[in-house]
């Protein structure tokens, strides 16, 4: 009777098994699949290609995902290092092997963001090498890594080694239980004894761990079909799993309340493991009752994880779609490219915003995976060849263009230094519409060879207009002591108060006039300098703020030798400047609107925000000086007003005294 009930029992616990084998995949298995993955996209994201993000959606490891992924590459090496050195180096495997794929995507990229400056900048790209120290490291790190790995594994196979033997011994002990001539309860105890330790053993080779379990299960049957005669010891162990297979029913029963469906079927995996390795029978009346509920609350988990997997399957469908439209308007964009900067800078802006949203979508169907990354990559690859196709030429186009601006330069410097310069005045005005006509130069070049051009044309048209005659040697001479004289003042410290910087200053402008005189733009570009020397003097003194503006207004008062007229040609032509300075301004800020927020990290983005706060920058300094000037002219105006007043007092005090 208790043979015919032990193997009804057995039939239950065999399709438990068989279904448990279905449901949870080997840990081998997972091993091999995690050390096989290789990267096969230049840039991704991170969440989508990672294994653990793909097979496991719960929040904790969306987290961990999040945390590495955020992680520059110093700090990937840094925490790759601590985790190999960690004492649960392999219990955390999947965090290892997310930082060795993260690692690896963002190196990539790094290489083809140097490489594509290296090639910008004019590099050869077959002389291009990239390969910085944190890269040593992190190489270094991960050959210590399989090395503790192969030695992990070489080590694990050598334990299940002895565990199948412990395994072996225990079930010849199980054997020889049935053949002891001792107390029932003794051989029951060493018999819960083996059990136990039967639990306690760890995993054995897979290729015997189904044979070794049905043989142990085997012999445990017999021993209870031995224990027939202590019907007592054996129920109360029917009890004890019938209590335990309860408690597991009813959390199998309580999952269907789980939002989460993927944590449910892991946690539905985990009560099998429980049902099947660490529980025993139960009575007969039972065992197909409880296995039925079981299977019940398992079968619910299961049909939501289905209608989950065909939900997913159309999800994925979606993103494909989406992504195959964005590759579409890429492709635009590749067969029909921009022809000038702005549109070029306007499409740069469109491709990364497509880019973008192209990597932000989720999954596609898994056949479909590696076609769309891969045309992606494509004409990303072909779009950027043109963008550095059609900035090489602009470059060679703008060098053309600087050269030519340097030879009307050129051409207007030995124009002046012609004795018969005056003659020249047609072909300066062919000059500055040559100037004109020439194309495009950067900024950064294009304002310094403006100034300079400008700058000998100001010289030219304003000798015509001053009936400038060419300088005589004692100029020369004067000219070169003043310009040493102020290199050597440039090192002086200037008193921290008013009234001693004024005679300090004036006994400094006195040596200075002394050195000789200067006529027409000599005179003026040498006295500026003069005054610049002093300002940059007095801004970087410890006067303050008040008395820094005194000084300057002092310096103004005493080179201008009370020249209204002077004061009043220097303020139209400060406010000119700022006026111009202001159109500038108002223009980079005009193509700031242009970028992007993607964008905004470029460094075209850089140079220009450099450029405006540069510009600001200049404005205030010239705001600062008109400011000083617009005083200095009310203080001539308010001296000569007084003046006048003082004269006009002593004329009636001579008529009073005529009459």
């Amino acid at each position: 009777m208790a043979n015919t009930k032990d193997k009804a029992n057995d039939h239950q616990e065999e399709k438990k098994v068989e279904l448990i084998d279905k449901i949870t995949p080997s840990e081998a298995a997972i091993d091999e699949n995690e050390s096989s993955k290789e990267i096969k996209i230049d840039k991704s994201t991170l969440k989508e290609i990672l294994p653990e993000y793909q097979s496991d959606k719960s929040d904790n490891s969306n987290k961990q995902v999040d945390d590495i992924s955020e992680m520059n590459l110093t700090e990937l090496v840094k925490q790759f290092k601590k985790r190999i050195k960690a004492e649960d180096l392999f219990s955390n495997g999947k965090v290892i092997n997310n930082i060795i794929h993260v690692f690896e995507i963002k190196f990539k990229l790094e290489i083809q963001k140097n490489k594509e400056i290296f090639v910008n900048e004019g590099g050869n790209e077959i002389d291009f090498f990239f390969k910085p120290t944190y890269k040593d490291e992190f190489d270094r790190a991960l050959v210590e890594y399989k090395k503790n790995k192969r030695t992990y594994f070489q080590e694990r196979e050598q334990m299940q080694k002895l565990n199948l033997d412990r395994k072996l011994e225990i079930i010849e002990c199980l054997k020889d239980l049935i053949n002891i001539d001792e107390n029932i309860n003794t051989i029951y105890k060493k018999f819960k004894n083996l059990q136990e330790s039967w639990h306690k053993t760890g995993a054995v080779p897979r290729a015997q761990s189904n044979n070794i379990w049905q043989t142990y299960k085997h012999h445990t049957e017999i021993f209870y079909d031995f224990l027939h005669l202590n019907r007592e010891l054996r129920d109360l162990d029917f009890k004890h799993n019938y209590e335990e297979k309860i408690k597991i029913i009813k959390q199998a029963e309580s999952l269907s309340e789980i939002p989460d469906v993927l944590r449910a079927s892991r946690d539905l995996n985990t009560l099998h493991r429980l049902w099947k390795n660490d529980l025993g029978p139960v009575a007969k009346e039972h065992s197909e009752e409880l296995w039925a509920r079981f299977q019940s609350a398992s079968q619910i988990i299961h049909s939501r994880r289905q209608d989950f997997d065909k939900e997913y399957d159309k999800i994925l469908e979606e993103n494909l779609n989406k992504k195959n439209s964005i590759l579409e308007k890429m492709e635009e964009i590749k067969n029909n490219p921009p022809e000038n900067h702005n549109n070029w800078r306007i499409t740069i802006a469109q491709f990364n915003k497509m880019r973008n949203e192209f990597q932000s979508i989720g999954q596609v169907t898994k056949n479909h995976s590696k076609v769309c990354w891969t045309r992606f990559r494509e004409i990303s690859r072909e779009i950027n060849r043109q963008k550095n196709q059609f900035y090489k030429t602009q470059k060679a186009e703008q060098k053309k263009n600087i050269d030519l601006k340097k030879s009307l330069i050129n051409e207007v410097k030995e124009i002046l230094e012609y004795d018969d310069w005056r003659s020249y005045s047609n072909r300066m005005k062919n000059i500055q519409k040559d100037w004109r006509a020439i194309g495009f130069v950067p900024r950064r070049l294009s304002n310094n060879l403006w100034e300079e051009f400008r700058s000998q044309c100001n010289t030219y048209f304003d000798r015509i207009k001053s009936g400038f005659k060419k300088i005589n040697k004692k100029e020369v001479k004067a000219n070169k002591e003043k310009e040493e004289f102020i290199k050597r003042i440039e090192g002086l410290q200037i008193p921290p108060e008013l009234e001693p910087f004024k005679e300090f200053f004036e006994y400094q402008w006195r040596k200075y006039n002394l050195l000789g005189n200067l006529t027409g733009n000599s005179n003026l570009n040498s006295i500026e300098a003069f005054n610049e020397v002093f300002f940059s003097m007095v801004d970087q003194s410890k006067m303050e703020e008040n008395i820094k503006s005194d000084a300057k207004n002092h310096i103004r008062f005493t080179t201008t030798q009370n020249d209204e007229n002077k004061i009043s040609r220097k303020i139209q032509k400060i406010k000119k400047l700022i006026e111009q300075l202001n159109s500038e301004a108002r223009q980079l800020e005009n193509n700031l609107d242009y970028f992007s927020n993607t964008s905004s990290n470029s460094h075209l983005f850089d140079d220009v925000t450099n450029q405006l706060e540069k510009l600001k920058s200049e404005i205030e300094k010239h705001q600062e000086e008109l400011i000083g000037f617009r005083k200095l002219k009310r203080d001539i105006e308010a001296n000569k007003a007084f003046v006048e007043e003082e004269l006009m007092k002593n004329d009636d005090d001579e008529e009073k005294t005529d009459s």
